[in-house]
């Protein structure tokens, strides 16, 4: 299992967990890994077989999973909208992808359409991750990443009235995994989710935003919404600031759902000194800042 990512703390009762310091610089590379292994498992995929892995991906999950592919000799397809990072799109060849279907994207197909006329074309020699339906997904952050937070805060959460755990939601495997490890565990928890604006996960409405992987265009398929203790409304323009703020405070300069992640934490840190204030980084920013925040 690979070396624990650091956490910090930037004030006596905030600890920011450094995700993008897991391999291939994000806390997708976990699911990479965990959906990788339960494929190889059941014999959908045979290190250095000829069966390519096929997946949409904003970047961070496709540069996990090249990551991890690479490593076992087998190939990887991703499927990339055209509105995500040029830096991100890069990064995922340099990884060792191959980035596909990109004529089906400039004729105006959606990526969910291209990934299901290339499964219908050409089915046999692809598998597909499906990180929006594969449990191991959500087994990562169950396995690892919820245990791992635990050891590191050790009795430190003892000291302080309750715990809150800001995130964002994407998938939703994450936020549901550690809701479900950190409830029992530790007394008077509560789960705060990140709602970029122009989305409300709760009416099932999405609109455009600079907070790529945070709200996909769908309700986060892993989360029961009904655990979720609060929601945090965020501009894009918020979001911007809290990068600048972790920049400041910390050195370290998060995407921007880490920045929304950061400000939101950091309020609710200095609103509620009682209590332990716990959330984390998923990427670092430099690979947005050719695309500006809007709002």
């Amino acid at each position: 299992m690979p070396r624990a990512t650091p956490m910090i703390t930037p004030r006596a009762n905030l600890r920011v967990k450094l995700e993008h310091m897991n391999p291939a610089g994000s806390h997708k590379a976990r699911a990479a890994r965990h959906i990788l292994r339960k494929a190889i498992a059941e014999g959908e995929l045979k290190p250095g077989g000829t069966r390519r892995i096929l997946e949409k991906s904003g970047g961070n999950f496709g540069i996990g999973l090249a990551f991890e592919a690479m490593k076992l000799g087998i190939g990887v397809d991703l499927v990339i909208g055209l509105s995500f990072s040029p830096v991100k799109r890069r990064l995922c060849e340099e990884f060792g992808a191959r980035l596909v279907g990109v004529d089906l994207l400039h004729e105006g197909k959606q990526p969910k359409q291209v990934i299901a006329t290339l499964l219908e074309e050409q089915g046999s020699r692809y598998f597909f991750t499906d990180q929006f339906a594969n449990d191991a997904n959500l087994q990562a952050h169950i396995e690892e990443t919820g245990p791992e937070i635990i050891a590191q805060l050790d009795r430190d959460a003892d000291r302080f009235d309750g715990v809150t755990l800001v995130v964002g939601a994407g998938t939703g495997a994450h936020a549901a995994a550690l809701e479900s490890v950190f409830r029992p565990h530790f007394k008077k928890f509560e789960l705060v989710v990140i709602e970029p604006e122009n989305c409300s996960f709760l009416e099932g409405t999405f609109g455009s935003h600079g907070q790529q992987g945070a709200a996909v265009g769908v309700r986060p398929p892993f989360l029961d919404l009904a655990k979720v203790d609060a929601f945090a409304p965020i501009t894009d323009q918020q979001a911007g600031e809290g990068q600048r703020m972790m920049a400041r405070h910390c050195g370290i300069y998060p995407g921007p759902t880490g920045g929304a992640n950061y400000l939101v934490a950091h309020d609710l840190a200095i609103r509620h000194p009682e209590r332990l204030v716990l959330t984390m980084t998923y990427d670092t920013g430099e690979g947005y800042l050719s695309q500006p925040m809007t709002g």
